[in-house]
């Protein structure tokens, strides 16, 4: 007969099972990487990339037009700065974000104003920019103001305006033509903001001279 069970039989090998721990599986976790979205090594050696920077810093770069302008000496940096100006206002207008520049280069009324707005103010502000855009556009014409967005938004290379502009002129032809062009356009766009800072000081001091009819 076989031998009757008792309440401790089969008691070791529970003990046994919840005693000893149970192997697991480590996972190591794995951080997610960025995809890489900067330009490969063969289109950053492409003739619209430039080497900016020196030493430790040096590095392929998009080549602009305006930074080859300046580089060959056709522009000054005033017509850099009134480029940036009107890029900043353009983004401003159109798009309705605002690029304050660092509090070191912070020296305009309207870029203490850009940190500080309302929804409805904030409007105004856009308001404002828009104007200004029209007033840069009537007084140097609707070409040029053409060429500043493709200059400054597109940011097209010389050879591609070449093409816009002068399609039946070879290649480097075109792009000296449209060099010229693009250098004429930012002189005027800084003679332009030169002459509106003219006119802003001179109806300041005129505030100035001006007594209040009430005060007579």
């Amino acid at each position: 007969m076989p031998k009757a069970l008792t309440s401790r039989d089969g008691l070791a090998e529970t003990v046994r099972q919840f005693s000893t721990p149970k192997q697991t599986r480590k996972t190591a976790f794995v951080l997610p990487r960025a995809e890489d979205n900067s330009p490969t090594v063969e289109r950053m050696a492409k003739q619209d990339y430039e080497t900016v920077g020196s030493g430790k810093k040096v590095r392929r770069a998009k080549a602009t037009v305006v930074n080859t302008l300046h580089m060959a000496g056709d522009i000054t940096g005033d017509d850099v700065a009134s480029a940036k100006k009107w890029q900043r206002e353009y983004d401003l207008a159109r798009n309705g974000y605002f690029e304050a520049l660092p509090a070191s280069e912070r020296r305009k009324v309207e870029q203490e104003e850009a940190l500080k707005h309302d929804a409805v103010s904030w409007l105004i502000f856009r308001g404002r920019a828009s104007a200004h855009l029209r007033e840069v556009s009537n007084s140097l014409g609707l070409c040029s103001f053409k060429i500043l967005n493709w200059m400054l938004v597109q940011e097209l290379s010389l050879s591609a305006m070449g093409a816009l502009l002068y399609p039946g002129v070879s290649r480097a032809q075109a792009s000296h033509k449209v060099s010229g062009r693009c250098a004429h356009v930012l002189q005027q766009l800084t003679e332009f903001y030169d002459l509106k800072r003219s006119e802003r000081r001179a109806d300041q001091r005129l505030e100035k001279v001006l007594v209040p009819v009430s005060q007579m």
